[in-house]
């Protein structure tokens, strides 16, 4: 999982706009709102690059690269911006209620989903 900082961060007295990235191509952008205690995930993506820019609430996300034993954890708060690559598994555990945005580098094919399922 790579951490990303924002790009760009600018305020004044209309308020305040963040760079979120200017890496990459997004094919599919999402927006998802999540319950305290729920678990998201639990797969990886053979092709798919996955960002994520939590907008409220708290998270802990768990990676892991996929036929490696090692497993990364993080607590996540909004405004965290992070980008999990093709091949690395992710489980996402909401402490609190959470909204946050989803972008797909290459978008969903129900026909053909590039999704793959892994055990905890």
């Amino acid at each position: 999982m790579q951490m990303l900082t924002p790009y760009r961060h600018f305020d004044d007295a209309r308020g305040r706009m963040l760079g979120v990235t200017n890496d990459g191509q997004w094919e599919e952008i999402n927006y998802v709102e999540t319950a305290a205690g729920c678990i998201r995930g639990g797969h990886y993506h053979r092709d798919t690059r996955e960002l994520f820019l939590l907008i409220s609430g708290t998270i802990k996300v768990r990676t892991r690269v996929i036929d490696r034993p090692t497993v990364q954890e993080h607590t996540l708060t909004a405004g965290s911006i992070f980008v999990v690559e093709p091949g690395e598994a992710h489980w996402f555990e909401t402490v609190t209620p959470c909204s946050w945005i989803n972008a797909l580098s290459k978008r969903f094919d129900v026909a053909a989903p590039d999704i793959v399922p892994v055990a905890a």
